[in-house]
């Protein structure tokens, strides 16, 4: 007896291909999601890493003594929120300055081979100070290639142009080269899994008598996201492109944002709903992305405010559509210390009146892209003792 074999028609192929399809479909989906919170795992083991290494660096190189103070200079301390002009710093005890950029090269000076200064920080902004009274290592500086903080506090014939320093030991020609500020360090344009994946950048500040040392890291990727050859470069017009560019500064005690505060929306701490939350623009229905200088919105965002204290964005904001910034944690209240603004000095004594937590007006951050178009990643965030 012979037996007949039905075969499987075109209806059956296409239904089994459908639901195979569905099936590598849902597995494929993981994959972007996994390689994500692997990307995130590893950024969270390094950030630490990477600014343990920069602060040690900072230490070989720098000896706290070498820091002055605002006094010495005769001159108000000044800071340049992006490109809107300085602006007076909050008077703090005598002594003491706020948070402040080193400054940065953006060409190469040196004729050696070796030596490229392009992106480097020049901590107590030496050359640019020399080139200003005439001194030797800054006579050939090409100016529209420099970026400083504090130009416009001058005072008597010693200006500053950048972070305080001992007068009495003359300006220390501190600098930090690009590649030194990449991790892993050692990259030569060679092979390109070799390239650097993180990259940092401080801030200093005397505080109490001593010196305090902010530390920034972030990844920097191209479209793909594959770590890129990376100099950091002058800012944009927008944001002030004489302005050191990173870290980002934003003023977020006036309008639109309102109050960076203790309390969270309202500035009543009972309500504690809300304590997380930092006021940000009213959503709109027209969605338009947030520009980077108010980037500090964005999800996984680290930011530094005046009191030293170092925040994380949990949920945020990429676009005016998006709701209110929410802080992992919520922004902590503080004690009316003299060290902490709301006082004032004259003739060497700190006169005033302390007020109690008057709320932070300005914020550092890693914004998310340069004047380049390179895309950059925030990682990580600390502040140490020198």
């Amino acid at each position: 007896m012979i037996l007949s074999r039905r075969a499987f028609s075109l209806v059956e192929l296409l239904l089994a291909v459908f639901i195979l399809g569905i099936g590598i479909i849902g597995i494929s989906a993981l994959f972007p999601a996994g390689i994500a919170q692997q990307r995130q795992a590893n950024d969270d083991i390094m950030g630490p890493i990477v600014a343990d290494n920069a602060m040690a660096l900072l230490r070989t190189k720098l000896n706290p003594e070498w820091f002055g103070t605002m006094e010495e200079f005769g001159s108000n301390d000044f800071l340049f929120p992006n490109a809107s002009g300085p602006v007076t710093h909050h008077p703090t005890v005598v002594g003491d300055w706020e948070w402040k950029r080193p400054g940065f090269l953006f060409k190469k000076m040196s004729t050696a081979a070796d030596i490229d200064e392009r992106g480097a920080i020049d901590i107590f902004s030496a050359y640019y100070t020399s080139n200003q009274l005439g001194g030797s290592i800054g006579g050939s500086l090409d100016l529209t290639k420099i970026a400083t903080e504090n130009a416009s506090g001058t005072g008597g014939s010693s200006p500053l142009f950048g972070i305080p320093y001992n007068t009495t030991l003359g300006i220390p020609p501190v600098l930090i080269f690009q590649n030194e500020r990449a991790y892993p360090m050692g990259y030569t344009g060679a092979a390109k899994s070799k390239r650097p994946a993180y990259y940092w950048d401080c801030m200093f500040r005397r505080f109490a008598g001593r010196i305090q040392v902010a530390i920034f890291v972030y990844r920097v990727v191209d479209g793909g996201g594959e770590p890129r050859d990376y100099i950091v470069t002058q800012g944009s017009g927008a944001l002030g492109s004489t302005i050191p560019p990173l870290p980002l500064l934003m003023d977020v005690s006036a309008a639109p944002f309102g109050v960076w505060k203790f309390g969270g929306l309202d500035g009543v701490a009972t309500t504690i709903t809300d304590n997380a939350t930092v006021r940000t623009t009213v959503p709109t229905t027209t969605p338009a992305n947030i520009p980077v200088e108010q980037s500090w919105q964005f999800p996984g965002q680290w930011i530094l405010d005046e009191y030293n204290t170092v925040h994380r964005v949990l949920s945020g904001r990429r676009s005016t559509k998006d709701g209110a910034v929410n802080m992992t944690r919520p922004i902590p209240a503080h004690p009316p210390l003299a060290e902490l603004f709301g006082t004032s000095f004259t003739g060497g004594t700190t006169t005033g009146t302390v007020l109690p937590d008057p709320g932070a007006g300005f914020i550092w951050f890693i914004p998310v892209s340069d004047s380049r178009g390179f895309s950059l990643v925030p990682v990580y965030a600390t502040v140490q003792e020198l």
